[in-house]
């Protein structure tokens, strides 16, 4: 799809960054320069209008919010789809001194609600609440706080973050997605950006219509990564563990990686292989409460862990440490779109960094069958498959 003429204008080689976003840019996140679309997707957001974003990893995607979040009056809303992903986010965001926060399930019922009313004073604290679709439809309390802030004109934007999923996953296992468009129904003329990852032609206008965005500027941000170097190795065993063990230690016996596993059993199994094997290695899955997830992000993040064997679905998304050097793959992914964003966890510090998927004949079929059983109309399961 091609970028609306008001988004066009947003690119003319006259245009400069207002005072305030200047400041916020260097000062606050401490850049110095903008990258491909960045700027334009950051002032037409910061000006009230809707807005759509996609781009490969390490664009600069987040701060397209982010920036504006700061500068606005009251909270900006992010709905993102992975706990893994809010807490990344989060802890970058107070490392800087913004104010960010998102309900857990492992709170007490006395500090969400502390933090609830916090949104309905005359000046929330908080500049950025992040939340899951599913803590949007099932909180009370967030809703009410939502329209209170509506109410008040302190309701900044709602960011829709990988909002791919909408449309790759949505239909299936993450059927709240599918409903966020009934913010336009009940936070009418509340302004809403997209953010998402590299999606096929034809994607972007399927995503639009199912958030009913019907004249937003539209960015698009480069998705080629230089410094990441791709290969495919078939298994010679069942879970690939010996495979991965063997290249490790071969490769980066040091450094920090994450396997991606087909099943949250295999999470584990490879974890403790791994561990047996010399290897630090933490397990990270759906199942696990919302503290052990943290506990374990923050041992990787802290490199007191070095691997983390993960599910795609809990771990695939907005994972931003500077120095993983490596992704293996133990199962052939659903897609190329998702193995574009998983491998791009690799690297982000701009280091040469690998990538490595280990596959088996059976891979494919089993693939086929959860295509099949999925819950996604014949036309997406044939695209799928």
């Amino acid at each position: 799809m091609e970028e609306s003429p008001a988004a066009k204008k947003f690119k003319h080689s006259y245009f400069s960054p207002s005072e305030k976003v200047e400041d916020a840019f260097k000062k606050i996140f401490g850049l110095e320069e903008y990258r491909v679309n960045q700027l334009e997707a950051i002032m037409a957001n910061n000006s009230g209008k809707d807005v759509f974003v996609d781009g490969g990893n390490g664009a600069g995607k987040s701060l397209c919010y982010q920036l504006p979040a700061c500068l606005s009056d009251g909270v900006t809303v992010v709905i993102s789809p992975l706990k893994a992903l809010i807490l990344d986010q989060i802890k970058e965001l107070t490392k800087l001194g913004i104010k960010a926060w998102t309900p857990s399930d492992d709170e007490s019922e006395r500090v969400q609600n502390r933090f609830y009313q916090q949104l309905i004073k005359e000046d929330p604290e908080i500049k950025l609440l992040y939340v899951t679709p599913e803590k949007m439809r099932k909180t009370s309390l967030l809703i009410k706080a939502l329209k209170s802030l509506k109410e008040r004109k302190l309701l900044a934007r709602f960011v829709i973050d990988e909002a791919q999923c909408i449309i790759e996953v949505g239909y299936d296992f993450r059927q709240t997605y599918v409903t966020l468009n009934d913010l336009q129904k009940e936070f009418r003329k509340v302004p809403i950006m997209a953010v998402s990852g590299t999606i096929l032609p034809g994607i972007q206008q399927e995503i639009l219509n199912q958030l009913q965005m019907t004249k937003p500027e539209l960015f698009t941000m480069p998705f080629k990564r230089f410094n990441l170097k791709y290969a495919v190795e078939k298994r010679k065993t069942k879970l690939g563990v010996d495979e991965c063990i063997t290249w490790i230690n071969e490769h980066y016996p040091r450094d920090s990686g994450i396997v991606y596993c087909w099943r949250k059993v295999d999470c584990d199994v490879m974890a403790i292989s791994l561990n047996k094997a010399g290897l630090l290695a933490c397990s990270y899955h759906s199942d696990m409460m919302d503290e052990d997830r943290e506990s374990v992000q923050n041992k990787w993040n802290e490199n007191e862990c070095k691997v983390i064997c993960a599910t795609s679905a809990a771990f695939g998304m907005g994972i931003n440490k500077p120095d993983v050097r490596y992704v293996i793959h133990h199962f052939l992914p659903e897609s190329m779109e998702q193995y574009h964003r998983e491998t791009g966890r690799a690297g982000r510090d701009g280091n040469m960094s690998r990538c490595i998927l280990f596959y088996s004949d059976r891979d494919e079929g089993l693939l086929q069958n959860v295509i099949k059983k999925g819950k996604g109309s014949k036309d997406r399961k044939s695209e799928a498959a």
